[in-house]
């Protein structure tokens, strides 16, 4: 757009031809809420770069790689026997022996191990969904809390500026003492309510600092447009099954179904086979060995027993976890559409500027239209409500990220890789 056009187009031509321009750059560029979302993932990757719990679920994943190779080689090595005997005799030996893995109880730990390591894999991605969803709702915290406080100040502000027109209008003989002590009492109340707020994002920043080691910037801004309803025709049962969370109960469950066929085999005795020769005085000797373990007085049934067992509680460990999770799921569902019902309206006839009602209340009382303890009800209800907001806007946000971690779709939702919710 250049110059000459707005000249002689006139300005209110100029002002369409720059709002349409602003639009086409807006759609071809990022709008603000995908920046937000871009802001708040690289704060969790980075968290969970460096979080102790999530590196030392990388380290079990790596030592039961390690327990996978090593399932892989046989069990048993070859053992070397050699024996020399001097009496009246002279007797010399030399014996090589091998137990056999007859029942490939090698193939058995191997299958038990690699269900061990799926189950520290998945667990990891488990891990990461949890520490997600609490370095969100951390954010959260402070960035409501942040504003909190700054409503709090100005309520301060606010009141610390009253009170000293209250005590030059008494001194002028316009309000009795009464109204006057009541301005200070509003004082009073507002600092001490200001050093609870700060009380309070203190503790969510120092909340924030255990799960991420590291702080967050005050100014963090959270989306101010989220979903304004969940999709209907989600398969809620497909989202829960393909939780990690799930998955992880339903691969312990099969990693204690392959460990019964484990200790199945383990039980079983192997035989082991030999070749020994040598040399008594001058005659040479050659002996074939054979051995096997005589299992009468314990067949090691008990353990096969103890596995079973074990496997049919990790069964139903697994059943209640998807039981948890589907009310999980539901219940953030039916919270984010009770609250987003609230926001949908505080949004259309709720939000108000603070500064011109607070103006007016005080133009009123100022005229004499307004008596002091209106004024205050007045103010101290402006100020309630907008921190009121707040804490919706706070709650809406944790409801919604309740609802990612329960369907398992934080991760997608972070990084853009599915559609909207």
């Amino acid at each position: 757009m250049s110059f000459s056009i707005c000249r002689h187009a006139g300005l209110f031509a100029c002002l369409l031809t720059l709002t349409a321009w602003t639009q086409a750059a807006n759609s071809k560029g990022q709008p603000p809420q995908d920046v937000e979302v871009q802001q708040l993932t690289a704060i969790i990757n980075h968290a969970l770069e460096s979080n102790p719990e999530i590196l030392a679920a990388k380290a079990a994943v790596d030592a039961a790689q390690a327990r996978l190779t090593g399932a892989g080689l046989p069990l048993n090595n070859p053992e070397l026997e050699m024996e020399a005997e001097h009496t009246d005799i002279s007797t010399y030996t030399l014996g090589i022996s091998q137990t056999i893995d007859w029942y490939n109880k090698q193939g058995a730990m191997e299958q038990a191990v690699r269900a061990e390591l799926n189950v520290a894999r998945t667990e990891v991605k488990a891990l990461s969904l949890v520490k997600s969803a609490e370095l969100l709702k951390a954010i959260g915290g402070i960035a409501t809390h942040h504003e909190i406080t700054t409503l709090s100040k100005r309520r301060t502000g606010i009141l610390e500026r009253f009170s000293q027109l209250a005590e030059q209008r008494h001194a002028a003989g316009d309000i009795p003492q009464v109204e006057l002590e009541l301005a200070r009492l509003s004082l009073a109340e507002a600092v001490m309510q200001f050093a609870g707020t700060g009380s309070e994002l203190i503790q969510v920043k120092s909340d924030y600092f255990s799960l991420s080691g590291q702080a967050l910037d005050d100014n963090i801004k959270l989306p101010d447009q989220l979903p304004a309803s969940l999709s209907s025709t989600l398969d809620e049962e497909a989202l829960v099954r393909n939780h990690p969370q799930v998955q992880v109960a339903q691969l312990m469950a099969k990693a204690f179904r392959q460990q019964i066929h484990a200790v199945d085999q383990e039980r079983k005795a192997d035989p082991t086979f030999g070749l020994r020769a040598g040399r008594e005085e001058s005659e040479n000797l050659l002996a074939l060995t054979f051995s096997i373990p005589l299992q009468l007085r314990n067949s090691f049934q008990s353990s096969v027993n103890a596995a079973q067992a074990e496997a049919l509680a990790a069964e139903q460990e697994a059943h209640q976890a998807y039981r948890n999770l589907l009310t999980r799921l539901r219940s953030a569902r039916q919270r984010y559409r009770l609250i987003t019902n609230a926001w949908s309206l505080w949004i259309s006839h709720g939000r108000t500027s603070l500064h011109q009602r607070i103006d007016l209340l005080e133009a009123l009382w100022q005229a004499g239209e307004m008596s002091t303890t209106d004024y205050l009800l007045q103010v101290q209800q402006t100020l309630d409500t907008q921190i009121a907001g707040v804490r919706l806007h706070g709650d809406l946000w944790s409801t919604w990220v309740d609802w990612l971690s329960a369907s398992g779709t934080l991760d997608s939702w972070l990084n853009k890789t599915s559609e909207e919710q």
